[in-house]
């Protein structure tokens, strides 16, 4: 938005264009000082003074660095297409890498210097480096469509995706079926609400935001089902909010029957605290102002945020000396039960909202020492 001041009366002004801000979040602008008889003929100038700006701007392209494309890229493609968290995420990694390539002018940047940029984040054993590819990938993808370097010149073209050292074995990730039942029996001593929580990740394949953003009038208490089709999440800028699911896909989910009695109960003890409350319950309202009810709320009506899931999770992981895994990998914990069951593979991606089949191949390809175990014992059949 541009504007201008009066400095001297009928006779001096200042003119400002704005053009927003930099990866840091400061603001930046364009000025200059005019003389003028009026308010009419200042706004005259500042129309003059814009159109020179965005005549310049080619020029300016030319010699366009790293991070001042960056923030261009941040303001006219990041931020009006994406979610927040997103946003937040590649500005986390663009901190990281204007450190790096900052000052270094655009055009000038090659394939190679991205490849020595990897090596050397390897070498150091820093990590989110499928973000930062992510990002890179998307800056220089736009840098050719808005005609600031040519095709032939991204250097992105020929950059392989780097490869992440995994922190655990396959294994690690998940609970096998055999390990389920202590993990029950362990999961019974929690709150209340904590253990429901983590029943809604096992046997519903729920993440954690998905199981924050249930609703009460999502739920079927008659045919045990509960409807996902929102997502709790927590950004700077927002705070907390209600969004589409990781994939925007809905999906009805079935649990089994004592757990539904599990969510009842608990529904039922929330209701008369909500009533002991009074006033003093505030209800979660959505971004248009309406309230919604969702199922998990502190005893004042406020939401719990995802983060809190996850600092519970470790304190009870410590204490009760199962395998450590983290939240997330009760998730897989029910894929990976379900497919040892002999449970079809279509429906466990429908049950765990995955947009494409692949991604549940490719996630859930390994093969427990069960499962090997009665593939032998089918061949034994044969003999």
């Amino acid at each position: 938005m541009s504007s201008f001041e009066e400095l001297i009366p009928r006779k001096k002004y200042r003119l400002y264009v704005e053009l927003g801000n930099d990866i840091r979040g400061n603001r930046i602008r364009k000025t200059r000082t005019v003389e003028a008889n009026g308010p009419r003929k200042a706004d005259e100038l500042l129309k003059q003074f814009e159109n020179e700006i965005r005549a310049s701007l080619h020029l300016e392209d030319e010699n366009a660095t790293f991070s001042s494309f960056a923030t261009r890229w941040l303001k006219h493609f990041a931020e009006p297409n994406l979610n927040v968290s997103t946003v937040e995420k590649y500005e986390m990694s663009l901190r990281l890498l204007n450190d790096y390539f900052g000052n270094k002018k655009i055009r000038d940047i090659q394939t190679f210097h991205i490849v020595q940029f990897f090596n050397d984040e390897i070498k150091a054993g820093r990590g989110s480096l499928d973000s930062k590819y992510k990002t890179l990938k998307s800056i220089f993808k736009y840098a050719v469509k808005w005609k600031v370097i040519s095709k032939e010149s991204n250097p992105m073209t020929d950059v392989g995706k780097p490869k992440e050292k995994k922190m655990r074995t396959e294994k690690e990730q998940f609970f096998t079926a055999a390990e389920i039942p202590t993990l029950l029996e362990s999961i019974n001593t929690l709150e209340t609400h904590q253990r429901i929580i983590c029943k809604l990740a096992i046997f519903g394949g729920l993440r954690r935001g998905e199981i924050l953003g249930i609703t009460t009038n999502s739920i079927n208490w008659h045919t045990n089902q509960i409807h996902i089709s929102h997502s709790l999440q927590v950004t700077k800028k927002e705070g907390i909010k209600l969004k589409n699911t990781k994939t925007d896909e809905e999906r009805t989910i079935t649990i089994p029957a004592a757990l539904m009695e599990e969510i009842r109960l608990y529904y039922s003890s929330q209701q008369n605290i909500q009533q002991e409350m009074g006033n003093l319950y505030s209800p979660f309202r959505n971004e248009n102002g309406h309230v919604v009810e969702l199922l998990f709320v502190d005893p004042t009506g406020k939401p719990y945020r995802p983060d809190s899931i996850t600092q519970f999770w470790v304190r009870f992981i410590k204490r009760s000396g199962l395998r450590q895994v983290n939240f997330h990998g009760l998730r897989h914990s029910s894929a990976s039960y379900l497919l040892s069951q002999g449970v079809n593979i279509k429906l466990i991606q429908k049950r765990l909202g995955h947009k494409d089949i692949k991604t549940t191949l490719n996630m859930y390809s390994h093969v427990t020492l069960e499962d090997d175990s009665a593939a032998t014992e089918a061949f034994d059949k044969l003999f």
